[in-house]
């Protein structure tokens, strides 16, 4: 007890070193399960006490922000990173009613700017921002940089009481750039962990987040949240063996070194004794994995309690695995699969969807879109169409077919009924009393329809509570940051996959930081069959690993 005591106090103090102090701009070092959410909830509640009303939360990814904003329940506004970029640059446009946010105007710039013989061309670029105006669109690509041309007017700075960043690990140059942009005249918490940087591949880069926490910084006051309330202590063990097992192979180097990462065992004891090691599966057959998952948690639930599972794997070589094994899961009588990896609307290209939603504020763009999907069939039409495109007051409809224009304008009527009723838009589909919906759209959503109800009445009735109750997230790792559950299935353990090559690059070993880390009690190490087992099993250790053969049952003797 005077340990537990002693850890708690010790916890209360990281945590109040951050929340009572005065320094105007903090950067705190947070571990997985060392409680971001909590703490900022906590830095708020102290703001609003000394007065404080005006806060912004900003962090990378959607499902963080989803978790953030339930956290702080109304006490502060909370966006994404582009999402607030976009809000603030519309703001600032005097016609923002007339302009739209598309993800990939980008492509559709670069594209257009090819074929109008304008090569090599940036984002900085005037031909592009013409084109922008153009098309009154910003996406993904390109709102950061705008904005960030609006904030380096000093005066248009907005102003907060308090502004908070997280995940500042997974920012960009330009993305940086931007926090940087509001930190000249607002207080500023930045939040984010170097041992979990995913997002190298988009030039994200942790030295920013630790340049901020090096002692040499005097504009940033540092601290650390060591204690880990999620994890159990082999996991936290694992961690740590697989820091140090690359630093010693010369990887990590530009790591943090003076930040502690500890199992808060006041709250993991019974977890810490349920799980004692990491459970690694040796030579399972893909087709032959949702199965193995389903006897592993049968046997889990005999003697303890578990409500989530994630089920993760490599992004660029799992994908279709990952889908595969969603389905199968599904199949099986699982009620609550969700699966991040299938992007399909209605069977449809997204892009045509994204080009109703916007049909009738953006036309041009609208009908840009939906060229894009006939480029196949209009041969060189195409090409010659975007050319046009650049002489003014030229509207794209005016040069595609009668009939396409017709299809699409009866299925963006279809798409607005189906999104503007209170009623599933997916029962709309198949409700005959539409007498507007294109026949493609209801031959597609019929055929699901009666699969998923058959497959419910078939399957779903095998499967006992709370077996089938369990909430089941199946994801790639990149897409599983913000997320934990008590039981995780990493799949593709495997020198191939995880790492590539025989030797893991710094993304490779976050990668696998992160994934070991999203579990609360268990994490089973999934090694493919006919691959050797990822050399991540090496720097953990066999000491904290239980090693299982999946063993393929054989027919009996005289069976075909």
């Amino acid at each position: 007890m005077e340990e537990e005591s002693r850890l708690k106090e010790d916890r209360k103090k990281d945590s109040d070193k951050i929340i009572k102090s005065k320094y105007p701009k903090r950067v705190v070092v947070a571990g997985p399960g060392t409680g971001k959410s909590f703490l900022f909830k906590k830095i708020i509640e102290e703001e609003v006490k000394n007065g404080s009303t005006n806060f912004l939360v900003i962090t990378f990814m959607g499902k963080l922000c989803d978790e953030l904003a339930d956290e702080l329940a109304g006490l502060s506004k909370v966006f994404t990173l582009h999402g607030f970029a976009r809000e603030f640059l519309f703001s600032q446009l005097s016609n923002k009613d007339e302009w739209v946010y598309q993800t990939n105007i980008k492509d559709i710039i670069f594209e257009d700017l090819k074929i109008n013989s304008i090569d090599n061309c940036k984002i900085e670029d005037d031909s592009y921002h013409e084109r922008t105006k153009y098309y009154k669109a910003v996406g993904h690509d390109d709102v950061i940089f705008y904005a960030n041309k609006i904030l380096k007017k000093k005066d248009k700075v907005p102003k907060y009481d308090l502004i908070l960043i997280d995940e500042f690990q997974d920012f960009n140059e330009s993305e940086a750039q931007l926090i940087d942009l509001l930190a000249e005249k607002n207080r500023i918490i930045i939040v984010g962990d170097d041992d979990q940087a995913l997002y190298d591949f988009k030039g994200s880069f942790s030295k920013f987040i630790c340049d901020k926490y090096d002692e040499k910084n005097q504009d940033f006051e540092s601290h650390c949240l060591k204690y880990c309330s999620r994890c159990t202590e082999v996991i936290i063990s694992a961690f740590h063996r697989i820091v140090d097992f690359y630093k010693d192979k010369g990887r990590l180097k530009d790591r943090i070194s003076n930040k502690e990462y500890v199992c808060f065992y006041p709250e993991k004891n019974n977890d810490n004794k349920n799980n004692q090691k990491i459970i690694l599966i040796e030579n399972i057959p893909i087709g032959s994995i949702h199965k193995k998952i389903k006897s592993e948690l049968e046997t889990l639930l005999k003697n303890q309690k578990i409500k989530s599972v994630l089920i993760l794997g490599e992004a660029t070589s799992l994908s279709s695995s990952l889908k595969e094994i969603a389905q199968r899961l599904i199949e099986l009588g699982f009620r609550n699969v969700e699966s991040s990896l299938n992007n399909d609307v209605f069977g449809f290209e997204k892009d045509i969807f994204d080009a109703y939603k916007i049909f009738n504020k953006n036309n041009n763009l609208a009908w840009r879109i939906i060229l894009n999907s006939l480029k196949d069939s209009i041969g060189e039409s195409y090409s010659e169409i975007i050319k046009k495109s650049f002489v003014k007051d030229f509207k794209f409809v005016d040069e595609l077919p009668k009939d396409v224009i017709k299809k699409h304008n009866k299925n963006a009527k279809t798409f607005s009924n189906i999104v503007s009723k209170t009623k599933c838009g997916r029962d709309l589909i198949a409700d005959s009393s539409i007498s507007d919906l294109s026949k493609d759209l209801v031959d597609i959503k019929k055929e699901e329809r009666e699969l998923v109800i058959d497959q419910i009445i078939k399957e779903t009735k095998h499967l006992n509570r709370p077996l089938a109750n369990l909430s089941i997230s199946v994801c790639s790792i990149l897409k599983s940051k913000g997320l934990s559950a008590d039981v995780v299935f990493l799949v593709g353990f495997d020198n191939g996959k995880l790492p590539k090559d025989t030797d893991a690059k710094d993304g490779e070993i976050y990668q696998m930081l992160v994934a070991l880390t999203r579990a609360r009690k268990r994490i089973y190490l999934l090694n493919t069959i006919g691959s050797s087992v990822s050399e991540f099993a090496k720097a953990i250790g066999d000491d904290l690993v239980e090693k299982n053969k999946f063993e393929t049952k054989k027919r009996s003797e005289g069976q075909s």
